[in-house]
């Protein structure tokens, strides 16, 4: 029987493999990055870089002084000092900007064609030459300026038994985690479950299901089949692991990596591993309930149908993982759904790397995943092989609660 099994694992898995859907498969989750960085790339190769003309109507003192730092401040002071001339050049888009300043406030006029003025930069300057006249005014001294200018230093952080980080970034790793393994989860389950569902259908529809079953077994069917689709979902994990590895090697030095590196510190080697456990065994239980499921249509026109309840189940815990914010991690009602098995995977591992859970926590929740894995196994494979060979035009939902429910219920 182990032969067997180890058999129809082979061939669904190197069938599969040798297919180009496969690797497109492998692309398409690197794709929309790629997209974004070519995109992002054109913008900014396409974007004007022409400072932008302004005109201002300041005192004499005010206007040297931002005449002087034009370029820091990246615009370029207009010769125009007259109001109404500067605002009738900007209506014929002469320039690009009119700068009033009166009274120690500014007004900044521009128009819909206007090249951008970084608005940041200038109020950051005319806010520090308004306190250089006033601190000339009550006749300060530099370091009593300075120490004016200094702002108050206030540092969060969240500590626990084991190490403390910045409450920041322990908020965006939070959220970040939360969506990212939602919507991991959600595509692979509907990917690998839209895979051993047409596995499955292609045999039955083609009626050689008979045959197949006649050379092996239905145990060995229906484990081979969730085994050699398991292991592509290992196989397109292993790959991007070791693109990953060789991204963070390779760019350990560059700038971008350092910026979010802080980020990442709940990322531990450990945690990294739990967390493709969990995705991996919860995708599991998917391709159990997608077997089921396909085992109980008569053609490939009802492979759409048959995995809609598989779909279904998986939106849930996506739902949940997008509707998450960095605010919900004490919530009651998503720490109960963090222990309730095809719900954790997207919300235990955010909750362990932010430690609103502990590891035997995290553990238990894995371990209940593993159990329902385990039972949905036994129970599959009962519906399996009652089902593989049965050929009804009755609703597929129907059919499975026909499955599912006790004979008692079956007769009301």
């Amino acid at each position: 029987m182990n032969k067997q099994i180890s058999l129809v694992a082979k061939h669904t898995y190197l069938t599969r493999l040798k297919k180009k859907s496969f690797w497109w498969l492998l692309i398409a989750p690197i794709a929309p990055v790629l997209v974004g960085a070519i995109v992002g790339f054109a913008v900014a190769a396409f974007s004007s870089d022409k400072s932008a003309e302004v005109a201002v109507i300041a005192p004499a003192q005010m206007r040297q002084a931002i005449k002087s730092d034009q370029k820091e401040l990246n615009l370029k002071v207009n010769n125009q000092t007259d109001e109404t001339k500067a605002k009738r050049s900007l209506s014929k888009e002469d320039i690009d900007a009119v700068l009033i300043i009166k009274d120690d406030q500014g007004t900044l006029l521009t128009q819909p064609k206007s090249n951008e003025v970084d608005t940041s930069k200038l109020k950051t300057f005319l806010s520090q030459m308004a306190l250089s006249e006033k601190a000339a005014k009550y006749q300060l001294t530099a370091s009593q300026v300075a120490d004016l200018q200094s702002p108050f230093k206030l540092t969060s952080k969240v500590q626990d038994k084991n190490q403390s980080k910045d409450s920041e970034a322990a908020d965006t790793v939070k959220q970040m985690l939360t969506m990212a393994v939602g919507i991991l989860v959600f595509i692979i389950v509907s990917i690998y479950a839209s895979i051993i569902g047409n596995e499955i259908a292609n045999e039955k529809s083609s009626r050689i299901m008979e045959t197949l079953l006649a050379a092996s077994s239905a145990k060995a069917q229906y484990y081979g089949k969730i085994i050699g689709v398991a292991g592509l979902l290992l196989t397109q994990i292993a790959i991007y692991a070791v693109a990953g590895t060789a991204t963070v090697l390779f760019s350990a030095n560059a700038s971008w990596a350092k910026s979010i590196a802080p980020y990442l510190s709940a990322l531990t080697p450990g945690f990294l591993f739990f967390t493709i456990a969990f995705i991996v065994i919860a995708t599991a239980a998917y391709l159990v309930i997608a077997a089921i499921a396909a085992s109980l249509v008569n053609d490939q026109s009802q492979i759409s149908q048959a995995m809609t309840p598989v779909t279904m189940l998986a939106l849930i815990p996506y739902i949940v993982a997008l509707s998450s914010s960095s605010s919900t991690g004490n919530n009651t009602f998503v720490q109960i759904l963090s222990y309730i098995p095809l719900m954790g995977q997207s919300i235990m591992p955010s909750q362990l790397a932010n430690h609103y859970a502990t590891w035997w926590q995290a553990s238990l929740s894995l371990g209940l995943t593993f159990i329902a894995l385990i039972l949905l196994l036994h129970f599959g494979l009962a519906l399996y092989k009652k089902n593989v060979l049965s050929y009804s035009d009755d609703n597929i939902s129907k059919q499975l609660l026909r499955a599912i429910l006790p004979k008692k219920f079956k007769k009301k």
